[in-house]
């Protein structure tokens, strides 16, 4: 599948969006690549549930191939996307499979993240598993900027993260209710390099391509979290 949004909710914030001069899209691209693998490897009986989905492109997707899988969003409803305050759903306990929760946390504040890890714990079945995507305030390029100025790079405006923190810092959360079964980092933050694949990602699909290997995830803008639930 061509990942590609409309970016409804992005253009709110800036009516010039477009896709392909989003800063974002070669880790957008190359996050939903691994994710549509990861699901396609899974039993089509699962009950999934993509939480904070949007628009439900995800979703809408795996359903016509077949996949129990629905959506919950604060924002959004459709015949499979539940409009929902996460807080306050009543999905009851053990209810699924397979939770998604991807680039989600970092939009409640540090002091809400581990309520909704624990929800999310909750509703998921003992055995399920539950993939996070984080961003990762502790990128290289941060990192080097935090030697020389002191100050980390933020990977969006704090209004949009509020939650913004380094992976690792998610990481401890998630083990409090998890066994991690796997990390995976996503775009490499290579100074200079990185920032031109940001700056003209609609030029620079080749340049992404040569960096992206080099997944040391504590160095990237985006980790990956494959968790499982053992109590």
């Amino acid at each position: 599948m061509k990942w590609a949004i409309n970016g409804e909710h992005l253009k709110k914030i800036n009516p010039a969006w477009t896709f392909e001069k989003w800063s974002y899209r070669h880790t957008f691209i190359a996050k939903m690549r691994y994710i549509e693998k990861f699901l396609l490897e899974q039993d089509k009986k699962l009950k999934i549930l993509d939480v904070g989905c949007g628009q439900g492109l995800l979703v809408n997707h795996f359903h016509e191939l077949g996949y129990d899988i629905k959506g919950i969003d604060k924002e959004y409803s459709s015949k499979l996307v539940m409009k929902q305050d996460i807080f306050k759903t009543k999905i009851k306990n053990n209810s699924y499979d397979l939770i998604l929760c991807l680039d989600v946390i970092e939009h409640f504040d540090i002091s809400e993240q581990e309520k909704l890890v624990k929800v999310l714990q909750r509703i998921l079945k003992t055995d399920g598993r539950i993939v996070f995507s984080v961003p990762n305030m502790a990128h290289l390029s941060s990192r080097i900027m935090f030697l020389a100025s002191g100050k980390l790079i933020r990977t969006a405006k704090i209004e949009y993260h509020p939650g913004d923190r380094p992976a690792n810092e998610y990481k401890i959360l998630f083990k409090k209710y998890f066994r991690i079964e796997e990390i995976k980092g996503i775009s490499p933050a290579i100074p200079i390099l990185f920032q031109i694949t940001q700056k003209w990602p609609h030029l620079t699909g080749w340049l992404y391509f040569l960096i992206k290997w080099m997944t040391i995830p504590g160095w990237c803008f985006n980790v990956i979290f494959v968790c499982k639930k053992i109590f």
